[in-house]
């Protein structure tokens, strides 16, 4: 397994969340606007809400990551490229990042061979007035944690375009 460079990480999200912020910009997630966000260094594409600006943090855990909001959604792209973690160090990423802990999370669907994806879960959890809903596990170019996170309202005032956007995320 050839490991990754952070500088090259550094590089491929800063240029991508300037892509982002150049397309995206000014449309409105209420309005149904979408755009396509096609991340080809890390072999995974997935809808985005219009105008989200992403953003390169700090490696989390040893894991790549790119962040964006936009009207009090928040999304969390993970990737360990060229890594086929297990589901327990993923969850355990997942459980870091969002301190909920696994008693409330709740699996709403799994699959094997889907979108590119070698094995998936899709889960939500809600706790302190926080909700996420995500996908994650293992395709072509490694491991990912995907998650949105909002408000319960605003999940179950939208919860189709949450369903699109997991059903979206596409790995290759």
């Amino acid at each position: 397994m050839k490991p990754v460079g952070w500088a090259r990480i550094r590089k491929s999200f800063a240029l991508v969340g300037i892509f982002l912020a150049a397309t995206l910009f000014g449309t409105a997630w209420a309005g149904g606007g979408w755009a396509t966000y096609r991340a080809n260094d890390y072999g995974f594409s997935m809808l985005v809400p219009g105008g989200t600006v992403l953003i390169e943090r700090e490696g989390f855990h040893g894991w790549g990551r790119l962040t964006g909001s936009y009207e009090g959604v928040h999304l969390y792209a993970l990737t360990k490229q060229g890594e086929q973690a297990t589901e327990a160090d993923i969850e355990a990423v997942g459980l870091a990042l969002t301190g909920i802990p696994s008693s409330r999370w709740k699996t709403i669907k799994s699959g094997y061979n889907q979108n590119g994806w070698n094995w998936f879960t899709t889960v939500e959890a809600t706790q302190g007035g926080k909700l996420f809903v995500g996908d994650y596990g293992t395709g072509p170019s490694g491991s990912y944690l995907l998650l949105l996170e909002t408000t319960d309202a605003d999940y179950y005032a939208h919860k189709s375009d949450y369903k699109a956007w997991y059903n979206s995320i596409t790995l290759f």
